[in-house]
């Protein structure tokens, strides 16, 4: 019995530095990550903020995140890139994602995984961001967020 999200952000953004990835759709939504009917996940399309609820009866609630996107720079340069999956606005450590785009519109795969946990009664907000001072373009943007527990 699965109770996971997929959201996609598949047209071409530019993300600046500080700003998160956008997710326009949502592919799948079990019912129980939907946040109006007593679910565990909040999230707007459009948006790229991912609010995760423990509503268990006691204990922690584990979250599994996987992330995936091609990115590339503007710049005719080679220009160093990097995203990261955040928690609560802060870098998740093991989840930076670099790569150097050799010139504009060159793009590469990164991808990365983590585990969240949520204390009882409590919530986090999850995001993926651009960490460098570069205008990362982003296109095909994947979000699976999966409780495990």
């Amino acid at each position: 019995n699965y109770i996971m999200y997929n959201g996609v952000g598949e047209l071409p953004q530019t993300v600046n530095q500080n700003a998160n990835v956008l997710f326009a759709t949502d592919r799948v939504r079990s019912n129980r990550s939907n946040a109006c009917c007593g679910g565990w996940l909040s999230h707007d399309l459009n948006s790229g903020l991912f609010t995760l609820v423990n509503n268990n009866k006691c204990g922690c609630a584990i979250f599994r995140v996987d992330f995936n996107a091609n990115i590339s720079s503007a710049a005719t340069d080679a220009t160093p890139l990097a995203l990261a999956i955040k928690s609560n606005g802060e870098q998740i450590a093991g989840t930076e994602m670099d790569f150097t785009a050799p010139s504009a519109n060159v793009y590469g795969n990164v991808s990365a995984s983590t585990l969240i946990v949520v204390p009882y009664g409590a919530s986090k907000t999850i995001s993926v961001g651009n960490i460098l001072a570069a205008n990362t373009l982003v296109k095909n943007a994947n979000i699976i967020i999966e409780k495990v527990s």
